[in-house]
């Protein structure tokens, strides 16, 4: 199955009396077609003038992108209302799934025969369409071909060679149009950094979709603006 927002509001809900006593606000659920991840909670942080962190502003993110038993999906709800608990609760754990996270799914598990992980293993097939998380910058052109096809190329961060490759694949007769983007969205760190002028066929949508956030590159005058 595959999770949407009633029914992770609702196992919220029910996981948030079952297992934290409700003693956890409500928050926020959004879903989203990232292949990062299963689960997220995010939060602001404000520092305050005497040190001390106050998260707030939370945020339940689920992945829709996987096809997961009602059982994994519980799990991986619960995992990130170990962390909202955390959050929420400023406990200062020794790192994101430290002692004190360790400690409460150890519990969670053993008490109501749960089997939630530090990080769930994907199979082979969720392997090869899963995006590392780790967040770097990239050069991105988004390619549009005459055949309706869209196609996406990580650059290297070097501005002549950048340059180079608008220059060229623009003068394709195969191209309609080339935009460059900086973004460190997760999702385009499964593309290999090339100058190459070859280009790796994406969907529209998909590819409109992970640009959202992403700043524009203009070339203009042989230099590369930022807009």
């Amino acid at each position: 199955m595959r999770a949407d927002i009633r029914y992770v509001e609702e196992r919220f809900h029910h996981f948030n009396h079952l297992i934290f006593g409700g003693k956890l606000p409500p928050i926020p659920v959004k879903m989203s077609d990232g292949v990062s991840f299963l689960g997220m909670c995010v939060a602001k942080v404000r520092r305050h003038p005497d040190g001390r962190e106050e998260h707030y502003d939370f945020e339940l993110r689920m992945s829709r992108r996987f096809d997961l038993s009602e059982r994994e999906i519980e799990d991986v709800i619960i995992h990130e209302m170990i962390h909202y608990f955390i959050m929420y609760n400023e406990l200062a754990d020794t790192s994101s799934h430290g002692e004190i996270f360790k400690g409460m799914m150890r519990a969670i598990n053993k008490s109501y025969g749960r089997n939630i992980t530090i990080s769930r293993r994907l199979s082979a097939e969720e392997k090869v369409t899963t995006a590392s998380s780790k967040r770097s910058w990239h050069v991105v052109a988004h390619v549009r071909m005459r055949t309706g096809a869209h196609g996406v190329k990580v650059l290297p961060r070097v501005v002549p060679k950048i340059l180079d490759y608008h220059k060229v694949v623009s003068a394709s007769p195969e191209v309609t149009s080339i935009e460059l983007f900086l973004t460190d969205n997760p999702f385009f760190n499964r593309f290999p950094v090339s100058a190459a002028y070859k280009v790796h066929p994406v969907g529209e949508e998909e590819m409109t979709l992970n640009l959202v956030k992403a700043a524009r590159l203009i070339v203009e005058n042989g230099k590369l603006i930022q807009r």
